[in-house]
């Protein structure tokens, strides 16, 4: 009994590590590229190279996810942190010069880079001491990017990057939850005015990773190396640190993690007072930004049901004390 063909298409195909091997690898200064391997399929989809000598991360950024300008502008920002002497994995060069590699796949261009990759493991958090570490490895991030400068265009990490434009694909994704909407869009405006009403030249503006929330960072030989800058950009700073507070918050670890992240912090680089209050403020804008992100980047989005939005909208107003 025969049975007739069905056609499904690919939602979101992950380029073949024996293709990228045999015609990106090559482009880039690694003596003898020998493997490579799919390490991990998110945003981004990331490889690791491994050659004679050592291991390198090839990322193939997501289509239409950053733009050119986007990415020379992370690699600038790589290697000053690494010619500052940051702990960093930063990018190598190509052979004909040049970092980033286009390649046109079934769904259409997307961007190609290699850096060194991260030796050791992720933070445990098992004792303070790993909290204190992060906080310190943070600040010498700060600190060595205060002078930084690009020529490139990128988005900052301002109310439009962080809030508005989360909104707008939110707005699509509760239409059938009116009073939730409603909730998220008043309470965004009261996290918006706040920040616009604060005196914006007394708070720290400079270089942020954009996602320390404890982890994007390998510890080895009690040394932290920090990788994955994709969300990196311009903001306030109270937002880099309001990232680690948020993740620790939703872990329920806050209490455990906070205190020795920022004392370790302040050991390295200073913080204001005015800085730091505005550090819940920020806790919430992340959270509204992440959900904006899941929204746009999920490529089965069936893990966005109602019980998803439950959670996310309960720990917001968790947030503004309802």
């Amino acid at each position: 009994m025969s049975h007739p063909q069905i056609d499904i298409s690919s939602v979101y195909p992950v380029l073949s590590p024996k293709e990228l091997i045999s015609n990106v690898v090559p482009l880039y200064k690694i003596p003898n590229p020998i493997s490579c391997e799919i390490l991990h399929q998110g945003i981004n989809d990331s490889y690791i190279v491994t050659s004679e000598r050592k291991k390198h991360l090839l990322r193939i950024y997501r289509k239409n996810w950053r733009s050119l300008h986007d990415i020379e502008f992370e690699i600038e920002a790589l290697n000053y942190l690494h010619e500052k002497g940051a702990h960093v994995a930063y990018p190598i060069e190509k052979n004909q010069g040049g970092y980033i590699t286009e390649i046109n796949t079934p769904e259409g261009l997307r961007y190609a880079i290699i850096t060194t990759f991260a030796e050791g493991e992720e933070l445990k958090y098992k004792n303070i001491d790993d909290a204190a570490q992060y906080g310190k490895a943070v600040a010498k991030i700060h600190r060595l990017s205060d002078d930084f400068i690009s020529n490139h265009a990128r988005y900052k990490l301002d109310l439009k990057h962080l809030v508005e434009e989360p909104l707008k694909r939110i707005k699509l994704s509760l239409s059938h939850r009116v009073d939730d909407w409603v909730f998220l869009n008043n309470y965004a405006s009261v996290l918006s005015k706040k920040i616009d009403e604060s005196d914006l030249g007394l708070l720290d503006y400079g270089f942020c990773h954009g996602d320390f929330h404890g982890w994007n960072a390998h510890k080895h030989r009690e040394e932290i190396t920090f990788y994955d800058f994709d969300c990196c950009g311009f903001g306030l700073r109270a937002y880099d640190l309001a990232v680690f507070k948020w993740s620790a918050r939703l872990r329920n670890k806050e209490n455990e993690w906070w205190v020795p992240f920022l004392n370790a912090y302040r050991k390295v680089r200073p913080i204001s007072e005015y800085d730091l209050s505005f550090v819940d403020i920020f806790i919430s804008i992340r959270h509204i930004w992440l959900i904006g992100l899941h929204i746009e980047t999920a490529s089965d989005q069936d893990w966005l049901d109602d019980s998803y939005f439950d959670r996310e909208i309960q720990f917001l107003k968790q947030n503004a004390g309802l």
